[in-house]
């Protein structure tokens, strides 16, 4: 039978293994916090980290910085599953002043697209694949070393990006695609094109097309803008069997000319409108008559404000006197006639203004002013009057109609539905038809 004195010291070894467990469990538990610390010190980042070298060639360099950087990911605390196995470089490319690209491939203990992201790069096959772009800044030591640091890093097709955006040559893209790049031609049975830098006249749909003899410079610059050589402006020219004109010119190294046809292109004439005007910034030319035609131009523009002078031939276009100027100073958005003295004139939408359509009847001599009916349109719960930009009234069907277009900051459904309006009196009063799809810019 077992004494108390035999217990006693078994009690003890007990309580001595008791310590024991605790103080080991105590000193594992503290050797997982200092290993986690010790882990949630490490920084992968390229930003910032440097490495000292005995060259200043920056593909020398950047290789002994990649190094050492693949070489922080085989240290005691990086987890297991982090850790580098392998590592390579692919491709070295100097971008430019102390910009390099290094294409390497890592293989790590564990490769997933988790891996593949921390080192923003792709997984192929058995390898993760990395293009990284560095800015590196050098400094130079007293010893003759120097010390290269990551003080940016980028992916290839960011930097390409912005070296796109910041470099001027998006402008260029942008403007050579709006202002230079050929563009279809409108598929109707009068039209135009520009091909090849000349400039064509089609009669039947595009099926044949005779040459504009105007050199497409000449035909294209504007006295007052940016000149497109990729399309007429609107309006500036007439193209029908009876007669085809455009005009041109109105800059300082050319009159404000005009070239025109009435054998559908076959043979041509030119003649000078006026060469009192070299800062043009739009021309408006129609016809109502074959004989008959007016040439609308503004000039001295000054801000919002500008000049607009009308020239009138009787004689088909051979000879050309003034015949008025515009109602408004504001800049004229649209104009022209529809009958031998019968015009119209649109200006941008002011505020407080009683209008912004003018209307003539005795060829541009005096103008009165035209009061569209008020219309408005309710959209996505707000009720407002979106039209506010007359285009020039047109003859159909021996009847006179006239688009209003929602101008340059309109949002009712997209901003491109119009207005259709009719008119019974020759253009004095107007009523609301209905609304229509904006027509495609016709040509002629």
């Amino acid at each position: 039978m077992t004494t108390d004195n035999q217990k006693e010291p078994r009690k003890k070894i007990y309580r001595i293994g008791a310590w024991i467990c605790a103080a080991i469990a105590l000193l594992f538990v503290f050797y997982l916090g200092y290993y986690k610390y010790q882990q949630n010190k490490l920084k992968f980042h390229p930003e910032g980290f440097s490495v000292q070298v005995n060259s200043k060639d920056l593909t020398a360099s950047g290789k002994k910085w990649l190094e050492a950087y693949t070489e922080r990911y085989r240290g005691k605390y990086v987890p297991k599953n982090q850790k580098v196995v392998e590592q390579s470089i692919d491709n070295l490319e100097i971008k430019e002043a102390n910009v390099l690209q290094i294409d390497f491939s890592i293989k790590a203990k564990k490769l997933d697209e988790k891996t593949s992201a921390n080192w923003n790069g792709t997984l192929e096959e058995n390898k993760v694949k990395c293009q990284w772009v560095l800015w590196f800044k050098v400094e130079e030591k007293s010893d003759g070393t120097f010390i290269y640091t990551a003080t940016r890093f980028q992916r290839p097709a960011g930097y390409d990006l912005e070296k796109y955006q910041t470099s001027g040559q998006k402008e260029r893209d942008e403007y050579k695609q709006k202002y230079e790049a050929e563009t279809p031609y409108e598929k109707q049975q009068y039209t135009y094109k520009i091909e090849n830098k000349i400039c064509y006249v089609s009669y039947d749909g595009g099926t044949t097309w005779k040459e504009v003899p105007v050199p497409l410079k000449d035909l294209v610059e504007v006295g007052d803008g940016r000149a497109y050589y990729n399309k007429l402006q609107e309006k500036s020219y007439v193209i029908t069997p009876e007669k085809t004109a455009f005009v041109y010119g109105g800059t300082r190294e050319k009159a404000l000319m005009i070239t025109y046809s009435e054998d559908k292109g076959s043979t041509w004439k030119t003649s000078e409108i006026s060469k009192n005007i070299d800062s043009i910034r739009v021309k408006f030319c129609s016809f109502p008559k074959v004989n008959v035609g007016y040439v609308i131009a503004t000039s001295g523009r000054a801000m919002s404000q500008e000049g607009q002078t009308i020239f009138k031939t009787t004689d088909g276009g051979s000879t050309w006197k003034e015949a008025g100027v515009g109602p408004s100073s504001w800049l004229l958005q649209s104009a022209g006639f529809v009958e031998e003295n019968l015009g119209f004139m649109s200006y941008p939408k002011v505020q407080g203004g009683k209008t912004n359509f003018y209307r003539t009847e005795d060829g541009g001599k005096t103008f009165e002013p035209v009061m569209l009916p008020v219309n408005k349109q309710e959209w996505m719960g707000l009720t407002s009057e979106p039209f506010i930009q007359p285009q020039t009234p047109y003859i159909e069907n021996g009847q006179m109609f006239l688009l209003v277009g929602q101008g340059e900051q309109g949002d009712f459904k997209g901003g491109t539905i119009m207005a259709k309006y009719k008119s019974e009196d020759k253009g004095k009063t107007w009523t609301f038809v209905e609304l229509v799809e904006p027509p495609s810019k016709e040509r002629g």
